[in-house]
């Protein structure tokens, strides 16, 4: 199933919207392209058509490739991933569907339903942790589009394990030792003393995480907590964008692994 259908009973899906500044060519772009989705998402190739391949890069995750299954420019675009899990090669295709609806004043509205658009009975446990994932990812839509509009990014990705204690654990432990355990949205950071040298602001804080639109090491979004995938897993990602954007991610993606390292007992990189 190509569509999303809410009545569909056997769907079992995580759906999503968020208001974004631009004209629907514009959100077009930065969710229906390569370099539009790794401006929010993780780096991307897209055939630009429908049957076209879809194929996102999650470090050391793998690649997930699809297949387009719906492109309609500027206001629906789709694909299927169906060996999302090669451990279950009867599982149901995985689809995910972007919506963009224009709103007066310059704005629209994207709505995003990712999971099992039918056949999803019995499958539910592999949602999970999905809801978290997009959320923070059309966060980093809205901010991208507001504050980088048209550019292209390059993704800092540091991903790290915690076998012995929960995610919710780990988190507090990150959090406080780079003193952003009691953060509020609009607080400004700077991080020095031993961490990576980071300036910005609070843009988001959920359970686990906080976002912050960055000055330094680039301009960007950088997301830093943990999630829980197979485990605990500690991440610090996001977009850097400008021509400073690409040697920043490299320069800084070392420098967060050994402090990671070094404040988090047990942390185990992940190549």
């Amino acid at each position: 199933m190509t569509r999303y259908d809410p009545d569909e009973p056997t769907a079992r899906v995580s759906a999503h919207e968020v208001e974004v500044p631009g004209a629907p060519e514009d959100v077009w772009r930065a969710i229906a392209t390569g370099p539009g989705i790794g401006t929010w998402f993780v780096p991307a190739e897209v055939e630009e058509r429908e049957g076209g391949r879809i194929v996102t890069h999650h470090g050391p995750f793998g690649n997930s490739e699809g297949v387009v299954t719906a492109w309609e420019p500027p206001h629906r675009f789709a694909y299927e991933e169906r060996d999302w899990d090669p451990d279950h090669p009867d599982a149901p295709p995985w689809a995910t569907e972007l919506l963009v609806e224009a709103r007066h004043g310059g704005t629209c509205v994207v709505r995003l339903v990712s999971g099992f658009f039918a056949d999803g009975a019995g499958w539910e446990e592999h949602l999970e942790g999905t809801d978290e994932g997009w959320r923070g990812a059309l966060g980093c839509l809205r901010l991208a589009l507001t504050h980088f509009p048209g550019q292209r990014a390059t993704q800092l990705l540091v991903f790290g394990a915690v076998a012995d204690r929960s995610p919710d654990d780990v988190a507090r432990e990150l959090l406080t030792s780079l003193g952003l355990a009691a953060a509020t949205v609009g607080d400004r950071v700077e991080l020095d003393a031993g961490a990576p040298p980071t300036t910005g602001t609070v843009v988001d804080v959920a359970p686990r995480t906080v976002t912050l639109h960055v000055e330094r090491p680039s301009p960007g979004v950088l997301e830093i907590g943990t999630f829980d995938y197979g485990g605990t897993t500690v991440a610090v990602r996001g977009p850097l964008f400008g021509d400073g954007g690409a040697g920043a991610a490299d320069r800084e993606a070392p420098r967060w692994t050994t402090w990671l390292g070094g404040h988090l007992p047990g942390f185990t990189p992940m190549a």
